[in-house]
C-alpha cells in the first residue's frame, strides 16, 4: 500500500479505535494512547523489509573476490589437526608438478614416462596426489621434488 493511503488510513482506524474505548469505559487519555498504538501498529504492517538487510547496503559486491585471497582459502583446505588437505591444494601442487616435468619432458599420465615420473618425484607421490586423501607428508614431498625438478638458473 502506498505512503499517501496507509497514512491517513492509520490515522483515521486510531481515531476510530480511540472512540470506540472510550465509548466502552477506558478513561480518555488511556483511550488515545491505544489509539495510538493500533495507528502505529497499522503503519507499520505496510512496511515492506527486504529479505536480506545488506541488500541496499554500499559495499562489496558479492561474489568469488569477497572470499579472500586465494592463499587464504588454500591454507584453509589443509588440515594440520589430522593431516589432510583438500582438492584445492592437491589440484595446485599437481599443476605444478606438471609444469615441472614438461620441462624435463615428461608426462605423468604416459604410462611410457611412469617409471621416469617415479624416480623424478618419489615411489608412488603421483599415485597418492592423483588418488584420494592426499595427506601434508605427500604435499612436502611434492614440493620439494618440484625444487629438485626446477632448471638451474641460465646466465
Amino acid at each position: 500500500m502506498r505512503t499517501r493511503v496507509r497514512i491517513p488510513l492509520a490515522v483515521v482506524a486510531g481515531v476510530l479505535a480511540a472512540v470506540a474505548f472510550s465509548g466502552i469505559g477506558v478513561h480518555t487519555p488511556f483511550a488515545w494512547a491505544w489509539g495510538g498504538l493500533v495507528a502505529g501498529v497499522i503503519a507499520l504492517l505496510g512496511v515492506t523489509l527486504p529479505d536480506d538487510p545488506r541488500a541496499d547496503a554500499p559495499g562489496q559486491e558479492s561474489g568469488d573476490s569477497s572470499r579472500g585471497s586465494e592463499v587464504s582459502r588454500l591454507a584453509w583446505a589443509i588440515n594440520p589437526r589430522n593431516g589432510d588437505v583438500g582438492e584445492a591444494v592437491t589440484r595446485r601442487v599437481r599443476a605444478t608438478l606438471r609444469r615441472r616435468l614438461a620441462l624435463v619432458d615428461l608426462d605423468p599420465d604416459d604410462p611410457s614416462h611412469t617409471a621416469a615420473v617415479e624416480q623424478a618425484l618419489g615411489a608412488g607421490l603421483w599415485r597418492r596426489l592423483t588418488g584420494r586423501g592426499a595427506r601434508i607428508q605427500d604435499i612436502r614431498d611434492a614440493l620439494a621434488a618440484a625444487e629438485r625438478l626446477t632448471p638451474e638458473e641460465r646466465p
